[in-house]
């Protein structure tokens, strides 16, 4: 972390505005502010005090002690992202506590945005998408990282949506920049591109998982976007690719919940063959059409046995997919029967 940045970070985790910065070490507001964009530096002289100021290390302001905070952080966001599912209040107070500690980690505040948005469409609570808009617009004023920029503004295209804002959100997510994949050498791309054997398994296998689900994840939304247009033969093809890709990798022909390499493609795969279901339909394909319903059927019933949510609260699940039977219009040709 450059000096900058890290006597930013320091000044908001002190609750201090750069005036007041300023003012107790005798510069202007101007100085600080250049400071922090690392287009000036301050007198040698002067580090000692904001170390005294900020209650911390000389080691600190010149950020050599970032590696230990940043594993706190981690620590603080798996701590918290346990009770995502079960717990949403308990997980929100857990994140808002660690952002009070690191008011500017980027990474914390993105995963709360993520459990807000998360839980807003799951309850339909305004107070959650209230907190997710703010927060959205907060991280896209202020993160220095580019991918809780890219969560966030994405959120926030999300919540436009809802609010009949199209172009809006059109407008939002064109600022959005490309990352292609395959341009990043991160641990797991450069160990599976150069290292050998046990050392190269340890990271594409991952890789591999990875890639499987934005295929199919990719040949959905492709299938969508047809759907949209009312070219359904098209759209029956890529949902056919995206089931075709499930399948494909999945552990075992039999539809079990151990063998799906990825948990939650379940949805993904009972989701896909309504889809087509509503393509056949359209189509005029009466008897495609019900065989279909039946595969999507068959697994909804049968892909999450053994899971504890499941057996716990089968309606949690079921209801989801009386919601994407109604969507499609399936109701014409069938009425829902589970």
């Amino acid at each position: 972390m450059k000096l900058g940045s890290q006597i930013r970070e320091l000044r908001r985790a002190a609750g201090m505005t750069q005036e007041q910065l300023g003012e107790k070490l005798m510069v202007s507001p101007q100085a600080v502010s250049k400071w922090e964009l690392d287009t000036g530096f301050p007198d040698i002289n002067l580090i000692p005090m904001m170390a005294n100021l900020f209650g911390v290390s000389i080691d600190t302001i010149f950020g050599f002690d970032i590696e230990k905070r940043e594993e706190k952080i981690e620590k603080l966001r798996r701590e918290a992202s346990r009770y995502f599912w079960d717990d949403p209040e308990k997980c929100e107070q857990m994140f808002l506590a660690a952002i009070e500690k690191y008011p500017t980690s980027d990474s914390l505040k993105a995963d709360l945005l993520d459990l807000y948005i998360t839980n807003a469409k799951e309850d339909k609570k305004e107070g959650y998408l209230t907190k997710a808009a703010k927060l959205a617009g907060q991280l896209i004023a202020e993160a220095s990282d580019v991918f809780s920029l890219c969560r966030a503004k994405e959120t926030l295209a999300e919540i436009y949506l809802r609010q009949d804002r199209y172009d809006d959100a059109k407008e939002l997510i064109n600022s959005l920049p490309y990352m292609y994949p395959y341009m990043l050498r991160d641990k797991m791309r450069v160990t599976s591109y150069i290292l050998r054997g046990e050392d190269r398994l340890a990271e594409v296998r991952d890789w591999k998982l990875m890639e499987t689900q934005e295929l199919f994840l990719a040949c959905a939304f492709e299938g969508e976007g047809y759907y949209e247009i009312g070219d359904y033969e098209n759209a029956l093809r890529s949902y056919t690719e995206a089931v075709d890709v499930i399948e494909r990798f999945m552990k075992t022909k039999e539809i079990s919940y151990a063998a799906y390499p990825i948990v939650g493609t379940q949805s993904n795969h009972w989701n896909h063959y309504l889809s087509i279901a509503s393509c056949h339909y359209k189509l005029g394909r009466p008897d495609e059409c019900g065989r279909t319903i039946d595969r999507a059927r068959y697994i909804i019933t049968h892909a999450w046995i053994g899971d504890k949510v499941w057996e716990s609260d089968p309606e949690y699940y079921l209801s989801v997919y009386r919601e994407e039977y109604h969507k499609l219009g399936l109701d014409e040709y069938r009425p829902l029967d589970i």
